[in-house]
This record gives C-alpha cells, structure tokens and sequence, in this order.
C-alpha cells in the first residue's frame, strides 16, 4: 500500500503529464469522429477532464466558469 504520491526509483506511479495529455488526445478524437470544429463545456467535471483543473465545491451548479476547445488551438 502508498500513501501519497511520493517518488520512488523502482517503479512508475501516476504520470500525470501522460494522463493531462491523453484526455485532451481524447477529447480532440471525439471531436473530429463527431464533426464538431468546437465544444464549450460548462459542466465542472467536463472542463476538468479537458483542462485539468478543479476549483471547490462552490462552482458546481453554475453557468460562469467554462471552457472552449477550439479544433487545432489550445
């Protein structure tokens, strides 16, 4: 068992960057298979899925925070 994410030379844990980089990938294949040259998100866990960001609780259940992923912009 591990507690936290502490680093340790014989094994690979979480990586991040990878995890960061494949939901975007993931999101962009979507995208294309759908036709869509845009979404704007507004749902707190979409925008964290493709920005990785997350703010408090407080956010959920309003239209103010959102995101727009543009085809080929970042």
């Amino acid at each position: 068992m591990t507690l936290g994410t502490m680093a340790v030379d014989h094994e690979q844990r979480i990586d991040y960057d990878k995890l960061r980089k494949d939901r975007l990938e993931k999101t962009r294949e979507q995208m294309k298979k759908d036709g869509l040259g845009a979404v704007l998100l507004f749902d707190p866990d979409n925008v964290r899925y493709v920005t990785s960001t997350k703010l408090g609780e407080w956010v959920n259940n309003k239209l103010n925070r959102y995101t727009l992923l543009a085809e080929g912009h970042d």
